[in-house]
C-alpha cells in the first residue's frame, strides 16, 4: 500500500525512482590533548587547515559560478567569513592553549557551542546559519585528520535515483551529479533554503520539510517526487505511477512543442484574452520566459540579492541585475517586487529579532521601517532602470493608506536626488500586493493611491485561514477552495475591475491547473507563474469556455465547503480538459 507524504515544494518537476538513503557519517572526534611544548605547533596546524578549507571553499564558490552563476555562488560567502570569524577561529585557539586540546578536539567543541546557540535562537533564518556550520567542520576536520568519504552510489544497484537525506548542505548539493540523482527529498528545509535553490539551479525536483521521511524509506524502494505540489509518494500503486508517468510524459511533450505553443496566443474559446506572465527566482530565469514567450514578468523576486549577503546589497548591483532582466525581456514589461524578507527569509545583515511567530513580525515593508536604508536605496536602483525600460514596481504586505503614503514619500525623495545628481531615472507605475485580508478589505481606497494590484494568494490564504504555510504538517488545511478566500478574491477582481485597476494573481494557485480555472472563473485576466508552467496554463486556457466556467465558480460563492467547490470545478471542466490527473495535481487544497 502507497503512503503519501506532504512536505514544501522546493523545486518543480517530477522524479520516479528508486529511494536512495544517504546517512552521513556521525562525527565522533575523541577527547585528546597534546603535552605543553606542542600547543604552538597544534595552533598552527589548526591555522593551516582553515587557510586550506579557505581556500577550498572559494574553489567550490568558482566553479559553482562557472557552473549555475554568480547569484549561487554568494550561497559560499557566508563560509567565508565563518573561516575569518574570530569567535570562532580564536575561540578554538584558545581552547587549544588553556586545555591542551588537539586541533580537531577544540573545533569540534567551539562548534557544537555555536550550533547549540543558533538552535537556541530558533528563527528562520538559523537552518542556513547551521548547514554553513555543518559544511565548514566537514572542510576544516577533511584538513585535520582522515574522514572517511562517503561514496552514496557504491552499493546502488542502478537506475534513477532519488536521494533521501535528514538534510542537506550546499556542498553536498553541488556535488551531486544530475545524471544520477533525478530527485530529492529531505526532512528539513524551506524553500528559501540555500540547498533549495541550489537545486532549483539544477533543475532537481525537490520536496523539503518531509519531517522523518529519511526513517520511513529504505534505499532501494520506489518514491515519485512532486515537486510542483511537495508531495512524496512511498511504494506507489501502479494506478499512481501511470498517472503521474503521464504528467511526466505531458511535460516532456510540452517541452519538445516549446516554439510551435509559445506563438500561441493565451486566448479562451470564447475568444477572452487572459495575461500570461512569468515569475522569476533569478535573472537567468528571464530567458526561459522569453522562450515560453510570456507577455512579461508578472514577479521579479529581488530577494536573490541577498542571497549569502551579510551586507546590504548595494545600488550598482541591484541596476545592474535589474537593467539585465530587462534587456532579456525587451520589449516586454517587468514588475519588481521590492524585498520581502522576514518570516523565512532573513538574510544575515538584518538585525537578530526574537519572534515568536516570525511570519507575524518584522515582514516585507515593515523591514523598511527598521531599516530605512535598504528601501531607499532598492528604490533609487528601480528608478534608474525604469528609465531603461518598462518596469513596475511592486510593494509587498501593505496592509494600510497609511503603508503607500509612506513609501511614495520614499520614493518621491529617491527621485529628488537622482534629479540633482543628473541621473537619469523615471518613476514607474506603483502596485500593491493584496496578501492580507486588511488590504483586499480596504482596496477601493488603496486603488486611490495605486496603479495597479497583484493578489499572493499563498499569504492570502496563510492569513486568511491562519495556517502557517511552511509548516508542511499543517498543508491539508492551506485551501485555497475555502469559500472565505474565494468570496475575498472575486471581491477583489471585481473592486479592481469598477476602479479600472489592473489585477494580477502571482501565487502559486496561478501554476496550479485547477486553481488558475477558479481563479479565472472568478474574474481574474491575469496570471503570473513558474516560466516552466507557462506552456501547459496556456493549452489550459485555451481550452476553456470562459463564460460557462465563470458561471459555475460565481454560483459557487454561496458554497459551504472547499470541496464542494473544488467537486464542482472538476465536474465543470470535465467536457473542456484532460481531467486524468486533476485529483492529484494540487497541494493548494484540502485532500478531501
Amino acid at each position: 500500500m502507497s503512503e503519501t507524504v506532504q512536505g514544501i515544494p522546493a523545486s518543480p518537476g517530477i522524479a520516479i525512482g528508486q529511494a536512495l538513503l544517504a546517512r552521513w557519517p556521525r562525527l565522533d572526534i575523541p577527547h585528546a590533548t597534546v603535552a605543553p611544548d606542542q600547543i604552538g605547533s597544534e595552533v598552527e596546524r589548526f591555522r593551516q587547515a582553515c587557510q586550506q578549507a579557505s581556500l577550498r571553499t572559494r574553489q567550490l564558490r568558482d566553479s559553482v559560478a562557472q557552473r549555475l552563476g554568480s547569484v549561487q555562488a554568494k550561497i559560499f560567502d557566508p563560509q567565508l567569513l565563518m573561516l575569518e570569524d574570530p569567535d570562532l577561529i580564536e575561540g578554538t585557539v584558545t581552547y587549544i592553549t588553556d586545555s591542551f586540546l588537539t586541533a580537531e578536539r577544540a573545533f569540534s567543541l567551539r562548534v557544537l557551542e555555536f550550533r547549540s546557540q543558533w538552535l537556541d535562537a530558533t528563527h528562520a533564518r538559523v537552518m542556513d546559519r547551521v548547514a554553513d556550520l555543518n559544511d565548514v567542520q566537514l572542510r576544516v576536520l577533511a584538513e585535520l585528520i582522515d574522514l572517511p568519504e562517503l561514496d552514496l552510489f557504491q552499493n546502488h544497484s542502478g537506475g534513477p535515483m532519488i536521494l533521501v537525506a535528514h538534510d542537506l548542505t550546499p556542498s553536498r548539493m553541488v556535488e551531486i551529479d544530475p545524471e544520477q540523482v533525478i530527485g530529492i527529498a529531505t526532512d528539513g528545509g524551506t524553500r528559501t533554503a540555500h540547498a533549495s535553490i541550489l537545486a532549483r539551479s539544477l533543475g532537481l525536483p525537490t520536496v523539503v520539510g518531509l519531517g522523518d521521511l529519511s526513517r520511513r524509506v529504505e534505499t532501494g524502494q520506489e518514491l515519485i517526487v512532486d515537486g510542483l505540489r511537495g508531495r512524496v509518494i512511498i511504494a506507489p500503486t501502479d494506478a499512481e505511477r501511470n498517472r503521474y508517468h503521464h504528467r511526466e510524459v505531458r511535460v516532456k511533450e510540452t517541452e519538445a512543442e516549446v516554439e510551435r505553443l509559445a506563438e500561441l496566443e493565451p486566448v479562451t474559446r470564447d475568444g477572452i484574452r487572459i495575461g500570461l506572465h512569468a515569475n522569476l527566482d533569478l535573472p537567468a530565469d528571464a530567458a526561459r520566459a522569453v522562450a515560453a514567450n510570456a507577455d512579461g514578468v508578472g514577479l521579479f523576486r529581488t530577494e536573490f540579492l541577498v542571497v549569502g549577503k551579510t551586507s546590504m546589497p548595494d545600488e550598482e548591483e541591484q541596476l545592474e541585475a535589474f537593467r539585465g532582466v530587462l534587456e532579456t525581456m525587451a520589449p516586454r514589461p517587468v514588475t519588481i517586487r521590492t524585498f520581502d524578507l522576514g518570516g523565512d527569509k532573513f538574510p544575515m545583515f538584518l538585525p537578530p529579532i526574537t519572534e515568536e511567530n516570525p511570519f507575524l513580525g518584522w515582514r516585507g515593508l515593515r523591514i523598511y521601517e527598521m531599516m530605512p536604508e535598504l528601501f531607499h536605496h532598492q528604490a533609487r536602483a528601480v528608478l534608474r532602470a525604469a528609465a531603461l525600460g518598462q518596469i513596475q514596481l511592486l510593494i509587498p504586505m501593505v496592509n494600510s493608506v497609511d503603508d503607500v503614503i509612506r513609501i511614495r514619500a520614499v520614493i518621491d525623495k529617491a527621485c529628488d536626488e537622482l534629479k540633482r545628481e543628473g541621473l537619469e531615472h523615471r518613476v514607474p507605475p506603483l502596485g500593491l500586493m493584496l496578501e492580507t485580508p486588511a488590504a483586499i478589505a480596504i482596496v477601493e481606497k488603496l486603488a486611490r493611491h495605486a496603479d495597479f494590484f497583484s493578489i499572493g494568494t499563498n499569504d492570502l490564504i496563510q492569513y486568511m485561514l491562519a495556517v502557517d504555510r511552511g509548516n508542511a504538517q499543517l498543508l491539508p488545511f492551506f485551501d485555497l477552495y475555502h469559500p472565505a478566500l474565494l468570496r475575498y478574491i472575486h471581491d477583489a477582481a471585481s473592486a479592481a475591475s469598477k476602479l479600472g485597476r489592473p489585477l494580477c494573481v502571482c501565487g502559486e494557485a496561478a501554476s496550479d491547473t485547477l486553481g488558475a480555472v477558479l481563479l479565472l472563473g472568478l474574474g481574474i485576466r491575469s496570471l503570473s507563474c513558474a516560466p516552466n508552467a507557462i506552456l501547459e496554463q496556456k493549452k489550459l486556457i485555451r481550452a476553456l469556455d470562459l463564460e460557462s466556467i465563470s458561471e459555475v465558480v460565481i454560483g459557487l460563492l454561496e458554497a459551504e465547503t472547499g470541496l464542494e467547490i473544488r467537486r464542482r470545478v472538476q465536474e465543470v471542466l470535465g467536457d473542456m480538459v484532460d481531467l486524468t490527473d486533476i485529483n492529484s495535481n494540487t497541494s493548494l487544497s484540502h485532500p478531501g
